[in-house]
Parts: structure tokens; C-alpha cells; sequence
């Protein structure tokens, strides 16, 4: 994380030093954009959609916190003079692109002088504290040729001696001086105060200036070191007049790493290609964005956005607001109805319609879409139909087509279909999703029963006089009758009920013959006989006769009235 933030600080003082090359008044800052800002798209399941993206980088990372770390020995009096000219002017600029920017300003000498290392001002939002700290820098001291700038930099990578803000705040130290430090210094060694400031996640940009018999600030390859430890940049030599053109040249090429990052879940993925790549900062970087589809994914809206990552820490605006791009997806999906139906099979031709829609979230309705229509289990699984509106099973302006298949009949079709309609592409070698519903085709109406006079034992039908009081058939003959809309005689049970005791006789064949005696009085029975009647039945009352068809449907009873007995 250090190294990533220490990157972005690099960046942060290119902007501000760039400033200092130029007097101290310097360019509008620009602050990152991402293009487009929003993509909407329409993808299908399993499918992905591509989008250029371009990253304008910023020239000038958020919330910077600039320290002026000076050495102010007595050689350093040009150097002094000439940031005490311009500090003021390099701050409101700064500011002026990014409105959240802090500054401080700090010194050391030697050990042995006064003062060996000071924070002249925190970092703070106040111009003026920080000018008057700068103003109160004077040259002096020195002693020997190496300075105490390593003890300087261990010191502020302190917690709390700079005040530096906590992350995502921008901890810089520009540091200037013309003579190398002792290492170690007061105690500190070189890899102490990179250490230090790594921890810290504060960079170093390191300017030498060359005022005339000092070994240079980056004798021993120390500002080098230091530089490069931090995330930052040791920019080169200049005399006290020269610095800021050195600065500007040096930093206006200081490198940025862009990447991006997408919040987007299951089912949308995004990839980004290249996956990151470095650039001069302010400069544009593409990326080309694939948005994929998982397989099988629900129809509807999905929505996820996109940031940049400089150096792995988030692109903002100059308020700190973070850069958003904004994704609508819309994936289409196919819903069927009815949810379920049931239809009673008893009538002949029964057929069974339902709807597909496809739609694409609130995108709407998705026309010329194929459809595949398919019972999959059931009695009429693997049954054909027909489409309409449009008879190429594909889905017409609303998003619509509908499928139309006939049930079987008789109790072969009773049972529940299930129904699958699946979407796919114009050849109909990729489905892209599918819904599925249910058809119940049900038996819930009973048989009808008749009293319908029967042979005698030697097969002939009887001629028995009267009706009506004396009872429909006087003889007693009766041929046990029903019919059923679905089931054939063969899956009816019939039954014979005496009234007078409820007691039930059964069950019997559709067709079977029997001869039911009324015997007041007697103990109901029934006996097998021989020829063309197969059971006598005999009961205290009147026959009733019932059915029960194969699905468990029980007719009302009929009764079929015989006489009493002569007195």
C-alpha cells in the first residue's frame, strides 16, 4: 500500500513542482474523467459486449499534503530566498486544482546547530502559517560538509510530526539542500528513515542545488536512495536560479500505472484489456472492456459501476468525490403463462395454449425471437403444436408468441404436463434461457348410471305388465348400466344398494345381469346363478345402483324400483 500511495504522491508533486519552474504560476490543473460515464447495453445470456473506455488521467492527485523540507546551512541563502519568493504563489495554485490541498514547511542543519531539525509549521490549510514558517528560514551554520538531512527525513515520517493526514490524504516532502547528510545522522541511519517514511506512506522528491563547493545532495547516491525508496524522484542539480526549471523538467514525465476495477456480480463479469499500463501522467489511457453474460442468467436490469485506479488508489475529482462509471445491463429473459392450468378431459379435443414473452428488463419487449416449445413429461409429453402470431414460433412486436397442443384422450391423457419454452438465437444453436409451467388434465365428473331392464336366466327380456306403483320392472330383471366421459366400461365398478338397509352389493362389471327380489323382512344376500343372469339380489327395499369410474369418481345413486312380494 505504501508503494502504491508513495506513486501517486510522485505524481501529486510533478503538479505542485511544476509550478515552482515556472515562478510559481502555473497551468490549470486538470482532474481525471473516465469516457463513457455510463453504458447501457443489451446482452444476452452466455453473450458479452465490448466498450472502449479511456481514463484521463489527472495531473495532480487528490488531498495533498505538501511538506517544504529545506537545509538551511549557511550555503543554502539563494535556494531560500527563492522558495521564500514563491511559496505563496505555489500554494494558491496548487489550490486552485485541488481546492483540498495542505502544506508545512520544515528545516534541519547539523548537529551542533541551532536548530538541528525543525517543523516550522504542520501541515495545515492555512497559506499564511505556511509562509510565515518558510519566512523564518535563514542560512547559517553548517560545520563540516555533511548536513543532518537523514535525521530530518526519519523525524517527519514520525506519527504526528509533520501532521500528515491519514490516507487517503497525499503525504509528500519536497527537499532541498546541496550537501549529502551524515549517516548515520543523530543516530539515524539511511534505511531508518526510508523505513520511516515508508511507513508513513509519505514519498520524497529531491532537488539538489548547487551552491558552489558542497558534495551535492546526492553524494553517495543518498537522495537517489531515498528518492527511489519512497515512490519518488531525485530530479538532478541546479544553482539556487535553476531549481524550478529542473523540477519542471523533471517531473513533467513522471509515470502513472492505470488500471480499473469493476463492482459488477453474478451474472455480469467485466474484463479489462490490458489489465493495467503505465503512462505519463495527464495523458489518456484505453482499455478495452469486455461485459459478459454468465449462462442461464435471469432476464432483467443489472447495474454495477466501474472506477480507475492510479497506482491502485481510487481516481477522484478535485472535491475527493470518486470518478464513477455507471452500467445498466439489460439481459433478456423469457417468462411463460399460465403458471399452471387445468382442464377437465371429459370433452373431446381439449387443447392447452400458453404464452411465451421475452423482454429485456425495463429495455421492453424483444421481437423476432425464436422460441422452442417442448412437453417434456407428462401425458402428452413430446406432443407437437402450432404457434401463433407468427407460425415460425418467434416472438412477435410485444415479445410474444403462443403455443397450442391437443391433450390425449381417455385415461392414458389424464395427468401433468410440463411445458418448457426456451429462447435461442436465429439458428437456434445457442439457448439463451428458458421458463417452465404445468397442465393438469384432470377427471373429476362421475359416470352415469341407467335402470335398464334384463334377461332372464334363458336370455330373453321379459314382458312384465305394469308400471309405476307396481315399480319399473316387475320382474326384477335388470342389466347393470353405466358410461363415463373418460373412462371406458371396462374401468367402471358398479354397485347394487338395498334402500331398505343400505346394504351395498359389489362391485359388479359394467353389463353384469342380476335379478333383485324385494323380500320385506329378510336378510339381504346375494347368490351367483347360472345362465344369462349372473347374481341374484335379494333385499327388505328397492334397488339403488351406483358407479365409480378409475379416477374415483361415485355417481349419485338410481334407483331402480321393483314390487313387494304378493300378500
Amino acid at each position: 500500500m505504501e508503494t502504491t500511495r508513495r506513486r501517486l504522491f510522485a505524481v501529486l508533486l510533478t503538479s505542485m513542482l511544476l509550478l515552482l519552474g515556472i515562478g510559481g504560476i502555473g497551468p490549470a490543473l486538470a482532474a481525471g474523467g473516465l469516457d463513457p460515464m455510463s453504458v447501457e447495453a443489451t446482452i444476452f445470456p452466455g453473450e458479452s459486449h465490448d466498450v472502449t473506455k479511456t481514463v484521463t488521467t489527472p495531473e495532480f492527485p487528490p488531498q495533498p499534503d505538501i511538506m517544504f523540507l529545506s537545509d538551511t546551512t549557511g550555503s543554502m541563502g539563494g535556494a531560500i530566498n527563492n522558495v521564500k519568493t514563491n511559496a505563496t504563489n505555489i500554494m494558491n495554485t496548487v489550490l486552485a486544482a485541488q481546492p483540498t490541498a495542505q502544506f508545512g514547511a520544515a528545516q534541519y542543519r547539523d548537529v551542533g546547530d541551532t536548530p538541528l531539525f525543525a517543523v516550522n509549521q504542520q501541515i495545515t490549510a492555512n497559506v499564511a502559517a505556511v509562509q510565515a514558517g518558510i519566512n523564518s528560514w535563514a542560512a547559517g551554520g553548517g560545520g563540516d560538509t555533511p548536513e543532518a538531512g537523514i535525521n530530518a527525513l526519519w523525524q517527519l515520517g514520525q506519527p504526528g510530526v509533520a501532521g500528515f493526514r491519514p490516507d487517503p490524504a497525499t503525504g509528500i516532502i519536497v527537499w532541498f539542500g546541496d550537501a549529502s547528510s551524515h549517516d548515520p545522522s543523530n543516530g539515524h541511519t539511511q534505511a531508518d528513515a526510508i523505513a520511516a517514511l515508508q511507513a508513513a506512506g509519505v514519498t520524497v522528491l529531491a532537488i539538489n542545488v548547487n551552491s558552489g563547493g558542497a558534495d551535492g545532495l546526492d553524494h553517495f547516491g543518498q537522495a537517489t536512495a531515498i528518492a527511489n525508496g519512497t515512490g519518488g524522484q531525485f530530479l538532478g542539480t541546479a544553482t539556487p536560479d535553476q531549481v524550478s526549471d529542473t523540477i519542471l523538467a523533471g517531473l513533467s514525465n513522471l509515470p502513472v500505472t492505470v488500471s480499473m476495477q469493476s463492482d459488477c456480480a453474478a451474472p455480469i463479469s467485466t474484463t479489462f484489456d490490458p489489465a493495467e499500463q503505465t503512462i505519463t501522467s495527464g495523458e489518456n489511457a484505453v482499455f478495452t472492456e469486455t461485459i459478459s453474460v454468465a449462462a442461464g442468467a435471469a432476464g432483467g436490469d443489472y447495474t454495477c459501476r466501474d472506477v480507475a485506479l492510479l497506482n491502485g488508489d481510487v481516481m477522484t475529482d478535485t472535491d475527493g468525490n470518486v470518478i464513477y462509471e455507471t452500467k445498466l445491463i439489460h439481459v433478456p429473459g423469457i417468462e411463460l403463462t399460465p403458471e399452471t392450468a387445468v382442464n377437465e378431459l371429459g370433452t373431446p379435443g381439449q387443447t392447452h395454449t400458453v404464452t411465451a414473452t421475452v423482454t429485456a428488463g425495463s429495455a421492453g419487449a424483444m421481437a423476432g425471437i425464436p422460441v422452442v416449445f417442448t412437453i417434456t413429461s407428462g401425458p402428452n409429453a413430446g406432443a407437437s403444436g402450432t404457434c401463433s402470431v407468427n407460425t415460425d414460433c418467434t416472438t412477435d412486436a410485444n415479445g410474444q408468441v403462443s403455443f397450442t397442443y391437443a391433450g390425449v384422450q381417455g385415461p392414458a391423457g389424464l395427468g401433468t404436463d410440463t411445458i418448457v419454452a426456451s429462447f435461442t438465437n436465429a439458428d437456434g444453436s445457442v439457448t439463451y434461457g428458458s421458463d417452465t409451467v404445468t397442465k393438469d388434465w384432470v377427471d373429476t365428473t362421475p359416470p352415469v348410471t341407467a335402470c335398464v331392464q334384463g334377461p332372464n336366466p334363458g336370455g330373453k327380456i321379459p314382458k312384465a305388465p305394469g308400471n309405476g306403483g307396481q315399480g319399473q320392472n316387475q320382474d326384477g330383471f335388470y342389466t347393470l348400466t353405466a358410461t363415463d366421459a373418460v373412462w371406458p366400461a371396462e374401468g367402471i365398478d358398479m354397485y347394487v344398494v338395498d334402500s331398505g338397509t343400505g346394504t351395498v352389493f359389489g362391485p359388479y362389471p359394467v353389463g353384469t345381469n342380476i335379478k333383485y327380489t324385494q323380500a320385506p323382512g329378510a336378510t339381504p344376500s346375494a347368490e351367483l346363478m347360472s345362465g344369462a343372469v349372473q347374481w341374484k339380489i335379494k333385499g327388505q327395499g328397492d334397488m339403488e345402483i351406483y358407479a365409480v369410474d378409475g379416477s374415483g369418481n361415485a355417481s349419485d345413486p338410481t334407483s331402480c324400483l321393483v314390487p313387494p312380494p304378493p300378500k
